[in-house]
C-alpha cells in the first residue's frame, strides 16, 4: 500500500524525528509568545512626560519656553529626563565687545561656542527658571586721564594719581605717580596711590600735588 498504516509501528528513527519536530514547533511558539509579551510590557511602560520652564529674553523680560518632552519607564523617570533637557542661554559677559547678544530658551548653538553660555533651567532638584540672568554687556570705552597723552581704553573708567598723603617733595618721589595716568594702582602701594572713575578725574590730584609746594614757596617769599 502507498499509504501509511496507522497501526503499523514506526521505526525508532521516524518516531524520534516526529517527536523532535513537535518539540521544535512548541519551542518556537513559546519563544514567539515570550517576545510578544515582552514587547507588550515595554510598550505599556513607555511613558512620556513634559517640563515647562521660563528663560530671560532681555533686560527685564522673560518668556515661557516650549515644553521639553522625554520618555521613561515610569512617570518620575520620564519627568527627570525631560528636566535634564531644559536649558537657557545668554551672552558670555567675560568676553569684551561680544558679538553674541541673544538671551533665550535652549542650549547655545555650536556656532556660538566661546561667546554664549548655557544654564540648566532645572538644577539641584529644583526649578531654576530664568537662570540666564541679564547683565549689561562688557564693552570697550575710551576716556582721558591727566598724565596720559593717549586716550585710555577698557571696560570702565579708571584714572590713578598720587594720594593726598603722598610726599611729592621726597627725593625718591615717583614722577609717574605724581603725573597720574590711565588705570589703577596695581603698580603702587595702597597708601601712595588713589584712583577715580570719571573723565580727567585725577587732574585735581595732580594740580593739588603741584600747587602745594608752590603755595608754600609763595607764602615763604612773602
Amino acid at each position: 500500500s502507498s499509504g501509511i498504516n496507522a497501526e503499523w509501528p514506526l521505526r525508532p528513527g521516524y518516531k524520534l524525528y516526529f517527536e523532535l519536530k513537535l518539540d521544535t514547533r512548541s519551542t518556537m511558539k513559546l519563544f514567539a509568545a515570550s517576545i510578544l509579551v515582552l514587547f507588550a510590557i515595554g510598550y505599556v511602560q513607555a511613558v512620556t512626560q513634559s517640563y515647562d520652564f521660563n528663560c530671560v529674553t532681555g533686560d527685564g523680560t522673560t518668556e515661557a519656553c516650549t515644553a521639553v518632552e522625554a520618555e521613561g519607564d515610569t512617570e518620575a523617570l520620564a519627568l527627570t529626563a525631560a528636566q535634564a533637557l531644559a536649558f537657557c542661554n545668554s551672552p558670555d559677559n567675560s568676553v569684551t565687545d561680544n558679538a553674541y547678544t541673544t538671551y533665550g530658551c535652549g542650549e547655545c548653538d555650536s556656532a556660538a561656542e566661546g561667546t554664549c553660555v548655557s544654564c540648566a533651567a532645572y538644577a539641584d532638584d529644583a526649578d531654576n527658571h530664568d537662570c540666564n540672568t541679564y547683565a549689561a554687556p562688557t564693552v570697550t570705552i575710551t576716556w582721558s586721564c591727566s598724565g596720559s597723552e593717549d586716550s585710555c581704553s577698557g571696560t570702565e573708567i579708571s584714572c590713578f594719581g598720587a594720594s593726598d598723603t603722598y610726599d611729592v617733595e621726597a627725593e625718591d618721589a615717583d614722577a609717574t605717580l605724581i603725573a597720574g595716568g590711565c588705570g589703577g594702582c596695581d603698580d603702587y602701594a595702597a597708601d601712595d596711590c588713589q584712583t577715580c572713575a570719571t573723565e580727567l578725574c585725577n587732574n585735581a590730584v595732580r594740580v593739588a600735588s603741584i600747587m602745594g609746594p608752590l603755595l608754600a614757596l609763595f607764602f615763604w617769599l612773602h
